[in-house]
């Protein structure tokens, strides 16, 4: 019982503050902190830590707050009002940012924090948006979102075999494509040069949703992952 009341938290206002990327996490799965609005294709928003510090996201009207760290770096699609402005704080590794974005009907938002380029220049978000008209329930859907400008013809390879998954994604861009539910890892190359370690997607389940995120990590580059869900 009580989980369902923190499950169906809402909004009071359509502000958000998001600081930095930590919340309470054993919760963070589960409350939705936008009210969806009725007889509208479905809108969808979540927040991802792409930097090196923990984030905390807090709601302005109800201080429902989300927590994102390394391990646990994306939280789930909430379900949102199409059409209708969404701001908020962003707080992460001491440092305040307010973000604003207005989720189109069928649009799916990552709000990212990021490092900034360097100490001085701090934090700061980005957005990407999708909407997507690819789903295929025999297949998984593997998305890559680029968002480190310095890996030079960014791609991702299957590790130890000459493929290609995705390529040719330009900064701040996303590309996605079909692939059947098996087991997979993912290699960054930039510059056709390999960066970092192979990262494990784990086995792929028909239907669902995957994206790699791409991201500035001092003088290099990582990439991390995150399954699609939507909060329910």
């Amino acid at each position: 019982m009580m989980k369902n009341r923190f499950s169906r938290l809402f909004l009071s206002g359509l502000a958000l503050s998001a600081c930095g990327l930590p919340v309470q996490r054993a919760a963070a799965a589960d409350i939705l902190l936008y009210p969806t609005g009725p007889a509208q294709d479905s809108s969808f928003v979540r927040f991802v830590d792409g930097g090196s510090h923990p984030v905390n996201v807090t709601a302005a009207g109800s201080k429902a707050r989300l927590s994102l760290d390394a391990a646990n770096p994306a939280s789930q699609f909430f379900p949102i009002a199409a059409g209708k402005p969404v701001a908020g704080t962003l707080t992460t590794g001491g440092t305040h940012h307010d973000v604003s974005a207005m989720v189109q009907p069928g649009e799916f938002v990552s709000i990212v924090a990021l490092d900034g380029a360097d100490k001085a220049a701090g934090s700061h978000a980005v957005t990407v948006r999708e909407k997507p008209d690819d789903f295929n329930a025999l297949k998984a859907s593997v998305g890559f979102y680029n968002l480190d400008a310095r890996c030079a013809t960014p791609s991702l390879k299957v590790p130890g075999r000459d493929i290609v998954l995705l390529d040719g994604v330009a900064a701040g861009q996303s590309k996605r494509r079909q692939v059947n539910p098996v087991a997979l890892s993912v290699q960054l190359a930039c510059g056709g040069q390999p960066v970092g370690q192979p990262v494990s997607l784990g086995t792929l389940v028909a239907g669902q949703r995957y994206t790699v995120f791409l991201v500035p990590a001092g003088a290099q580059s990582r990439i991390f992952f995150a399954n699609d869900a939507v909060s329910r």
